[in-house]
């Protein structure tokens, strides 16, 4: 008996429009808060910092970068501020 790999299966399960969804779902939600972490990293700030220029407390920063579906668009929009990016680079 041949055994598929991971990827194969995944590959089979994409057909599925249901999995398929939920997939890129997570594949944006992952590529968000990596954006943010260099967003932030680029400017030289930590997590407080985006804080205090977001007039939040740190755990609110902390809690964005690990599970930014609970983050309104206008909340990313003032984290991206916070870290000196422009607005036009906003084409979210």
């Amino acid at each position: 008996m041949k055994y598929k790999t991971h990827n194969q299966i995944h590959e089979e399960m994409l057909q599925d429009p249901e999995y398929r969804a939920a997939w890129e779902a997570e594949e944006r939600k992952s590529r968000m808060q990596s954006l943010l972490k260099q967003w932030r990293q680029n400017a030289g700030l930590t997590s407080a910092q985006v804080a205090e220029r977001m007039g939040v407390k740190p755990p609110t920063v902390s809690r964005m970068e690990k599970n930014i579906t609970s983050a309104s668009l206008d909340t990313i929009a003032r984290y991206a501020k916070a870290c000196g990016v422009g607005s036009a680079t906003l084409l979210f």
